[in-house]
């Protein structure tokens, strides 16, 4: 009897067929892969499409295009770089060029310390704003170097070193940025061949782009016409860099998805896809209305304000905001809250407590199953839980304030439509339902910081050694 055995690849092409009556006598025919299909592979993660998300070639598409206007760019700006420093003039110190790329080198990598210190907690929460605001820095950086040629000495000192400034922060906006998108592109385990491929697509355009850059620097050279061209072909790399983010359709809840799926939810009460969020959230959070950057807004929009993860002193500091404004100070389980305002100006700032001893142990253990109030993306403790009620407030503050936003709270007041534990529950579980990752903490966007009750004395955090000593063996292990 003839039996078939094939050999297939991890998104289930044949790559050989073996046909025989016993194993002694199977016939091995490999598939034929047209050559311009095995090129096609060889830049594709591993079992392209299946793993990898369905955003993954719409975005590789347009981060190729304007790589490729990017090189183009690059030569333009780093010729006039050149100039600027002496390259052809002979009247031009090589001691004053040397001092000048040092200043502009040293500046630049104090730079990059700083801004990786400041910022580096919040990149990965609002990766699609850093990953184009990444390429708006760099592209400035390259105005500022055609101008350095028609610069004296000291101000051509001051062009270099902002210019310098500027690409650090491009770089270490556009490299955390663009591991964050990575990781949400890979779905099984292939992050590290993912980089790889992707440094092969670049390698390629790069080169295609330093190709055509070479002519286009060797026909062009009037200065109006170099602006012109700058112009142009910066304006379709940042078209191609904002097409290409604006494709990624984000897992994680940041706070202006967030805001837009609770708000959602209160008004029409249904559950935001990711392509829904995506195509409505804003890249740059200029015209996505109050739902960027931690903004909300009421109902009818007559009140407006931000709210914020921050300390136990940040909540106590709007106690202390004088010139008419009301303060509104509340306590749940997990979190204390407080709320300033001021005519339709308000502020929220959100302080979560630590975790109980009890439920860390709890949650510490392999078979105790996450409970509400631990843990869990629907846990007391959670910022996903205390960002919803923020939401709330904000939604209600019109009907909310007519007698006093504390009374409201505190009797609860289900007629404002404040949404009970069960009634979040629900929606969590909805929302892992359609996609979301509730499980990736991506709201705060600094250091995370617990308000710690009692004692003060530290929760000891279980070890390895611990987690699994409290795991039962059977007698056979």
């Amino acid at each position: 009897m003839s039996r078939k055995i094939y050999d297939i690849d991890p998104a289930g092409n044949v790559l050989c067929t073996y046909t025989g009556e016993s194993s002694e006598s199977l016939r091995a025919e490999p598939t034929k892969t047209p050559p311009l299909t095995a090129l096609f592979y060889a830049f594709l993660p591993a079992g392209f499409p299946h793993s990898v998300t369905p955003d993954y070639l719409p975005y590789q598409t347009y981060d190729s295009l304007q790589a490729f206007f990017s090189s183009i760019t690059s030569l333009l700006a780093n010729r006039a770089v050149l100039e600027g420093l002496g390259v052809g003039d002979s009247s031009s110190s090589p001691t004053g060029a040397l001092i000048l790329k040092i200043a502009g080198d040293t500046i630049s990598r104090i730079a990059t310390i700083l801004f990786a210190h400041r910022l580096g907690t919040a990149i990965e929460p609002e990766c699609k704003f850093y990953r184009f605001l990444a390429d708006l820095l760099n592209d400035s950086a390259q105005l500022l170097d055609l101008l350095t040629p028609a610069m004296p000495y000291f101000p051509k000192l001051g062009v270099i070193i902002g210019a310098g400034v500027l690409r650090s922060l491009c770089g270490v906006a556009a490299n955390a940025s663009k591991a964050s998108l990575s990781a949400h592109f890979a779905l099984r385990g292939n992050l590290a061949e993912l980089n790889a491929k992707e440094a092969s697509q670049e390698t390629v355009v790069s080169l295609l782009g330093m190709l055509v850059g070479s002519l286009v620097v060797k026909v062009v050279q009037d200065k109006q016409v170099v602006w012109c061209l700058m112009l142009v072909l910066l304006g379709l790399h940042l078209t191609m860099n904002y097409w290409a983010v604006r494709s990624v359709r984000c897992r994680t809840m940041n706070r202006q998805r967030a805001t837009m799926v609770v708000r959602e939810w209160l008004e029409h009460g249904r559950i935001l896809s990711l392509e829904e969020v995506a195509e409505r959230e804003s890249i740059l959070q200029l015209n996505g209305g109050w739902f960027g950057f931690g903004r909300m807004e009421s109902k009818s929009g007559g009140y407006t304000g931000t709210c914020e993860f921050g300390t136990y002193g940040d909540v106590k500091e709007l106690a202390r905001w004088k010139g008419g404004y009301h303060r509104y100070e509340f306590e749940t389980d997990g979190y204390f809250m407080g709320i300033c305002h001021k005519g339709g100006n308000f502020v929220m700032r959100i302080a979560l407590k630590e975790e109980h001893q009890q439920e860390k142990k709890k949650t510490s253990s392999p078979n105790s199953p996450t409970e509400s109030g631990s843990n869990g993306a629907s846990g007391a403790n959670s910022p996903l839980d205390a960002w919803f009620d923020a939401v709330s407030h904000a939604y209600h503050f019109d009907s909310a304030l007519k007698d006093g936003l504390e009374s409201h709270y505190e009797n609860e007041m289900p007629l404002l439509g404040y949404a009970s534990g069960e009634q979040k529950g629900t929606v969590f579980a909805a929302l892992e339902a359609a996609g979301w990752d509730l499980e990736t903490n991506a709201l705060e966007t600094r250091s995370p910081v617990r308000v710690r009750l009692g004692d003060g004395k530290k929760v000891p955090i279980p070890s390895e050694k611990d987690i699994l000593g409290q795991i039962p063996l059977s007698k056979k292990d």
